[in-house]
């Protein structure tokens, strides 16, 4: 199964252009973003300096869905990430709800990291407003439109050139960090305000920075040897992102008090200009430019995935199922990626926005999980490519990992959360699954 994929389509749609490096820029594309550089400074006032072990919590949680994603990649390489996952072992209502949940998800992702984006330009602006950043962020949305529109090959080549920017900037900071932190800003490192549901709180709203290796499996069908590079780019893009967030971390809260950043959406520029002064501030500003617009490009990109795959199986309009001949990309579904993200930025709201990102995240991912138990029940595993260890306990951590922290979520999320369940229910009942199952008896020629 592995060898019949070529680096053409034979169906004329999708063409694997991305090896190894560009599978892992995609992924720590989306990683190396939002995360450390905007809703880090809000995570460290949740839990002071035991953000730090924050940071290497949740990267340990997310290790058992990077491992099943790995599985599941290699046994299902097709374009729709975790919704294709689903609908291939489950099917059905849960198939489209895990499509439903990670689109919302990355939808909502896109918003954020364009608002990083935009704060980092009002900066300069003399009287900004929130309406300022919104339309500065619609711009950039536009802009990120037009780059995915023209090629993949060419989101990647930015991804990359971005991430050896942001990177040097973010590296910069660890390591000249390391001489500016002061033992008594790290004490107690654990403050006496903080339990355990302070600490799952903050855990779960800095989720949204472990994601982005599930983007990579979005785009399964534009990469090359998939069941090699896959679970190779996964593995990488988790562990160099927390090690590297871990570092920043102990930076933010060691060089000056949590309490001086803990309402702060630039914690990395504003942390430079302690240590260095106001230039240095401005090249922190750079690497959160450069990281988010890197975020956004790969999370869109995974967005029009997703809308694409459901619109093949009919669970979203099957106009979005249509591939451009040329540039073998997506193109309405990219217009409605466009739309949406759009909706979601321009209100500005960045910690609203971060929460209820994680919120689609952790309850689709937690679907996706479970689909490989599915998927060895089923005898879909592929011989001879990734297989996980000790399953199904593998399986079963990862939906236990991501549903345990979805009631650490702020309340206002869990209520958007539930109405727009109930809108993916409505959506799902009312057209997603009648014509699914029509489509599917076309395909396999039943009445």
């Amino acid at each position: 199964m592995v060898e019949s994929f070529g680096d053409e389509r034979p169906d004329g749609k999708f063409a694997r252009r991305l090896g190894l490096v560009g599978a892992t820029n995609i992924g720590l594309g989306a990683m190396l973003g939002g995360g450390i550089y905007v809703i880090s400074g809000t995570a460290a006032g949740m839990v002071g300096p035991a953000i730090v072990i924050a940071y290497l919590a949740t990267g340990l949680l997310t290790i058992f869905t990077a491992i099943n994603y790995a599985e599941l990649a290699c046994s299902i390489p097709k374009q729709g990430g975790g919704y294709t996952f689903a609908a291939d072992t489950f099917g059905g209502s849960l198939g489209f709800l895990t499509g439903w949940f990670l689109f919302i998800g990355n939808v909502v992702a896109c918003g954020l990291y364009a608002l990083a984006v935009a704060h980092t330009f009002a900066f300069f602006i003399v009287g900004a407003t929130s309406s300022t950043v919104g339309m500065i962020a619609i711009i950039i949305i536009f802009v990120t439109f037009i780059t995915n529109l023209i090629s993949i090959r060419g989101v990647s080549g930015v991804l990359g050139v971005l991430n050896i920017a942001q990177s040097f900037i973010l590296f910069g900071f660890v390591f000249i960090g390391l001489f500016f932190i002061q033992p008594a800003n790290l004490t107690p490192f654990i403050p006496d305000f903080v339990g355990i549901p302070q600490f799952m709180t903050a855990v779960s709203f800095i989720y949204i920075s472990f994601v982005g290796f599930e983007l990579i499996t979005t785009a399964s069908e534009e990469i090359k040897e998939p069941a090699r590079n896959i679970p190779r780019a996964i593995i990488l893009t988790l562990v160099i992102a927390t090690v590297v967030y871990m570092g920043a971390a102990l930076v933010l809260v060691g060089a000056t008090n949590y309490t001086n950043i803990a309402e702060s959406n630039t914690p990395i520029a504003d942390v430079y200009a302690i240590m260095m002064g106001p230039v240095a501030g401005y090249i922190g500003l750079a690497g959160m430019a450069a990281s988010n617009y890197a975020a956004l490009n790969a999370t869109f990109l995974a967005t029009a995935r997703v809308a694409y795959s459901m619109g093949r199986d009919r669970y979203f309009p099957s106009i979005l199922d249509k591939v451009h001949p040329r540039l073998r990309t997506p193109i309405p579904a990219l217009i409605t990626t466009l739309i949406l993200v759009s909706i979601f930025a321009f209100p500005g709201d960045v910690s609203l926005v971060a929460s209820l990102s994680d919120f689609g995240y952790l309850v689709g991912l937690s679907i996706v999980n479970a689909s490989v138990i599915v998927l060895h029940r089923k005898g879909l595993s592929v011989p001879g490519t990734f297989k996980e260890p000790y399953f199904p306990l593998i399986p079963i951590l990862g939906v236990i990992s991501c549903l345990v922290l979805v009631p650490s979520l702020h309340f206002e999320t869990l209520v958007l959360g539930g109405i727009l369940t109930v809108i993916g229910f409505a959506v799902y009942g009312m057209y997603g699954g009648r014509k699914n199952r029509k489509h599917l008896a076309e395909i396999n020629g039943t009445p």
